[in-house]
């Protein structure tokens, strides 16, 4: 199968004003979850403070990229994505919803966190792919243009994730601690009625009589007969492996090391979206003049140097300028790969090409988090970010022989 970048030739549908409608559902639910992000792992931390508990927590909510991934765009390109996602995010809302109840009855525990975690980001899996087949059908398949809304929503969820959320969660758990999980489950309903605003696509295409299991494998077999996405889901994996591995205890790092209050890992968080809408804004022209491959080799050398610098300091204030270059590189990256998925892959296959490869890119992530916990429990809490950093760059130096075998 050809490895060229040139456009496929697949129906070019108008762009269509759903695309806002698309935004604002991406970035409200983006708000909710940047309060998650910050509140879980302080919830955990009150918890207990075991490494290997809070790791746990990490862990859980990065399996359903294993488990779960892998089937999740089957059922993605049998019904209308549009109601994938407005099924999917109402489910969160739910689950947030009960942990809210657990909370106030003073009934958390690390397990019913774990579980929590494990279900919001279980609705992750089917509104994400959901929501990347529905991008070509609002803006076209373009290269420039697919670029373009790629780094306009992923600017604005990491405004909503990383800047406006973290802050938020932080700030409302010192308050009062169902208060963030409690916003996360209304930003889900809000996102769920902006998705129903989006016109609908045409139903994906398929073979009525084909059995999900038989789906599953026609979408992995067209992965795994193109070499530049498999080589690119493999990049993925080295980026999601290493970021979680030097995450997965980075509250106690942040509270331990650093000394930063409860607010202040949330503003912590939050600087590392400066880097992502910058790179998030400018990242179609990043992508012309990089080109996708050196994007994403860019991206995660730069991640490896940021873990580094990090890892280096015992001043917040040094530590965010790490962030920022973490924010930067994750937008840079998963603009690249998304934008280069959806303008090659067929409609019909897209829903489960994205499953398949978020299993390989994605399915490593509780991995790395469980390693992370394993290394700060053993070598301290800064060994996390060294060794991600060296794993970082030793794999993705031998995977960029295939990548640039062939321009």
């Amino acid at each position: 199968m050809t490895e060229t970048m040139a456009e496929p030739k697949h129906d070019q549908p108008k762009p269509s004003r759903g695309f806002g409608a698309l935004w604002g559902s991406a970035v409200v639910s983006s708000v909710g979850d940047g309060a998650y992000i910050a509140a879980a792992p302080l919830l955990a931390a009150f918890l207990t403070r075991d490494p290997l508990g809070v790791a746990a927590v990490s862990a859980a909510a990065a399996a359903p990229w294993f488990l779960v991934s892998f089937w999740s765009g089957a059922i993605v390109d049998r019904f209308s994505r549009r109601l994938v996602m407005v099924v999917s995010e109402l489910v969160r809302a739910l689950g947030l919803g009960l942990l809210v109840v657990l909370v106030l009855l003073d009934m958390a525990t690390i397990p019913l966190l774990a579980i929590t975690s494990f279900l919001v980001v279980t609705g992750q899996c089917f509104s994400d792919p959901a929501a990347q087949a529905m991008l070509p059908h609002v803006v076209g398949r373009d290269q420039d243009r697919l670029t373009r809304a790629n780094g306009r929503i992923f600017a604005g969820e990491t405004v909503g994730k990383s800047l406006v959320g973290p802050p938020i969660g932080g700030l409302t758990f010192s308050i009062a601690p169902w208060v963030p999980f409690a916003l996360d489950s209304a930003s889900f309903v809000a996102s769920a009625a902006l998705v129903a605003k989006v016109p609908p696509a045409p139903p994906p295409s398929r073979d009525t009589g084909q059995s999900i299991a038989a789906a599953i494998r026609e979408g992995f077999a067209y992965l795994l007969r193109d070499r530049l996405l498999l080589v690119l889901s493999l990049c993925l994996a080295v980026y999601n492996l290493t970021y979680n591995l030097a995450a997965a205890t980075l509250v106690l790092f942040a509270t331990d090391a650093l000394g930063v209050t409860d607010l202040g890992f949330g503003l912590l968080l939050a600087v590392s979206a400066a880097g992502a809408v910058i790179a998030g804004w400018v990242s179609a022209p990043l992508v012309r003049v990089l080109t996708m491959r050196g994007a994403v080799v860019l991206a995660c050398i730069c991640q490896a140097a940021a873990w580094l610098g990090i890892a280096a300091t015992s001043s917040p204030w040094f530590a965010a300028l790490g962030f920022v270059a973490l924010g930067a590189t994750s937008t840079l990256v998963t603009v690249a790969v998304v934008s280069a998925r959806q303008q090659l892959v067929p409609d019909h296959l897209l829903g489960r090409v994205v499953s398949a490869f978020r299993l390989i890119g994605n399915g490593v992530a509780p991995i790395g988090s469980l390693i992370g916990g394993l290394v700060a429990a053993g070598a301290g809490l800064r060994a996390p970010m060294v060794v991600a950093a060296a794993v970082t760059v030793g794999a993705i130096a031998a995977l960029s022989v295939p990548l640039f075998r062939r321009l």
